[in-house]
């Protein structure tokens, strides 16, 4: 889920809600629209970063269970446009569009290629000059994982753009990624608690903040240790209860996190990760993204639908 630089619209696309199409929300009217992409993909995801932020553009992955797979970047002022496309199948790669539009957007992809000679999950690093897609093996990502359990989740490409982070399904270890060669340089563990960690970088790359399940970690990149963390999601004894997606504030120094099992979002101070804010909106938000003034933005898990709060100072731990 994304707020637009401004504020003034939400997008958003849940798979097994929206199939290939964006959710937009017009914050200051609650106008909902569904805008059709168009491409046949199964489903889609949305990747931005602090320059595209500024820069007022976004991606789209359109992902087709391995057939193929195409990333589209968009304005966020005009979302059903596209101004630039890479596409892989069988057949090769290509980029075509304007090659300006890549500048500040997501370049790094994971994803898995069900077609010869890949048969697995790949990397896939979009080259706009040279109007091409290249495809690197993971080779770490070998017999040690439990494939049939243990898909790659995402990718953070890192400053200086020689490497990546890359997540891996129910494991808290994150694969620092040489991106010359493919191998691994390192593992950063999390924290033991076994999630599908989403990424996200902080305070002009020094940080990694990272999901794990229940748990938040926050990772120094220059040392690569774990600086911060907290488990955000009670559960019965004998269970656990994942966190949905987190957002940073634009005008404060909070972190929202989603919290499915709880019906609510809560605020997390950036420094010590104590919950300081809290919304109740009642289902079970998945999604998140902060506005101004503490209002928050999320879609339920199951249905998709809108819920929208505002977060009250909480007194209590949580």
């Amino acid at each position: 889920m994304i707020a637009t630089p401004d504020g003034t619209a939400v997008l958003s696309s849940i798979g097994w809600v929206d199939g290939d199409a964006l959710w937009r929300l017009d914050a200051a009217s609650g106008r909902l629209d569904a805008i059709p992409l168009g491409t046949g993909a199964r489903y889609s995801s949305l990747h931005h970063d602090e320059a595209g932020a500024r820069s007022g553009r976004f991606a789209v992955a359109h992902h087709f269970d391995g057939r193929r797979f195409e990333v589209s970047v968009r304005a966020f002022s005009a979302p059903d446009a596209v101004l630039a496309r890479a596409a892989v199948d069988p057949a090769g790669t290509g980029v075509d569009g304007d090659a300006a539009a890549w500048a500040g957007v997501p370049r790094l992809y994971v994803e898995y290629l069900g077609f010869a000679p890949w048969n697995s999950f790949v990397l896939l690093r979009v080259s706009p000059s040279d109007g091409a897609v290249e495809i690197q093996r993971l080779a770490w990502y070998d017999e040690s994982y439990d494939k049939a359990y243990q898909g790659i989740v995402g990718v953070l490409e890192l400053p200086g753009g020689d490497a990546a982070l890359v997540s891996v399904q129910r494991s808290s270890r994150l694969i620092l990624h040489d991106l010359a060669t493919g191998a691994r340089r390192r593992a950063i563990d999390l924290g033991d608690r076994g999630g599908n960690p989403r990424l996200a970088l902080r305070d002009s790359g020094r940080e990694v903040w990272a999901s794990d399940y229940d748990a938040i970690a926050v990772v120094q990149t220059d040392t690569w240790q774990v600086t911060r963390r907290a488990r955000l999601q009670g559960a019965r004894a004998g269970t656990q209860e994942f966190i949905g997606g987190f957002a940073f504030a634009a005008d404060e120094p909070l972190c929202v996190v989603a919290r499915p099992f709880s019906g609510d979002v809560i605020g997390i101070d950036l420094e010590t990760l104590k919950t300081r804010r809290s919304a109740r909106l009642g289902r079970q938000p998945l999604e998140v993204a902060a506005l101004p003034g503490g209002e928050i933005v999320a879609r339920d898990w199951q249905t998709g639908d809108l819920l929208r709060g505002a977060l009250r100072r909480r007194w209590f731990r949580r």
